[in-house]
């Protein structure tokens, strides 16, 4: 298992996380919590910027897919950003890529969500 490493930039009408390592049993509920703590208005767009994210597993999957839900919900919205091709696989997979909001780059899951790019500096990996 690798390390999650999680960074949060709050936009202006929304939220940008930016997920890196392993996404799995072990720490589902920790993506989950932190989503909870930085994230609290499930009513607004959530994007998770996911090109770090190198496997994910069943857990992983579940948690995403509840997250599409409560957004949904809510009346919110959840982006994938920029999966790594070993989760977009996972996706296919299982068919979860016509449920989830996906899109091959940061720029255009936060133009789809409504959201303005941060700056550069401020981008999360």
């Amino acid at each position: 298992m690798t390390a999650l490493h999680l960074i949060c930039r709050p936009l202006d009408g929304g939220t940008l996380i930016g997920v890196a390592g392993e996404l799995d049993c072990t720490n589902a509920a920790e993506l989950e919590a932190y989503i909870g703590g930085e994230h609290p208005d499930a009513a607004l767009p959530l994007v998770l910027h996911l090109s770090a994210v190198t496997f994910m597993d069943s857990s992983g999957l579940h948690l995403l897919i509840d997250l599409h839900h409560r957004e949904d919900v809510a009346g919110g919205s959840l982006h994938l950003a920029a999966p790594h091709e070993r989760v977009s696989r996972v996706l296919q997979i299982t068919g979860t890529d016509r449920l989830l909001r996906t899109h091959p780059t940061l720029d255009q899951a936060l133009a789809a969500a409504g959201l303005a790019a941060p700056a550069t500096a401020d981008r999360v990996a």
